[in-house]
């Protein structure tokens, strides 16, 4: 698959998450399956407060909502125009955002943020199994 093949599909299937996010027709997998939030849980409310303007409420849906507004922007705008990053280098970064938002992941569990709740109830697997 080529490079602009890929760059087009992950832009797009963004933009259809992000607008099926902001109708409230898309609902996080994870936690629709599993009653279970995802480390990414409130970053699509983040983001939608930020777009209307609401920083406060940007910041408590997901805190780390910058490093997405910011990072994939950059780096579409780095495969498009074909700058030569090291592979190590994109590789650190991808081990030091991951540990970022596994860490604040936990650590809003920790504090019991409501974004974040846990609720095996309303699961998918719940509901199939507590009806059969």
């Amino acid at each position: 698959m080529k490079k602009h093949t890929v760059l087009i599909v992950v832009i797009g299937t963004l933009l259809v998450v992000g607008l099926l996010s902001f109708t409230g027709v898309y609902r996080c997998p994870m936690r629709y399956i599993f009653g279970v939030p995802c480390p990414l849980c409130g970053m699509s409310r983040a983001i939608y407060s930020l777009v209307t303007l609401d920083l406060d409420k940007a910041f408590y849906y997901h805190a780390l909502w910058p490093v997405v507004v910011v990072g994939i922007p950059t780096a579409i705008i780095l495969r498009i125009r074909k700058v030569d990053v090291k592979r190590r280098h994109i590789d650190l970064i991808c081990i030091i955002l991951a540990i970022a938002f596994i860490g604040y992941y936990i650590m809003r569990h920790i504090q019991g943020s409501p974004v974040v709740k846990v609720d095996f109830g309303n699961s998918l697997i719940y509901r199939v199994y507590s009806h059969g």
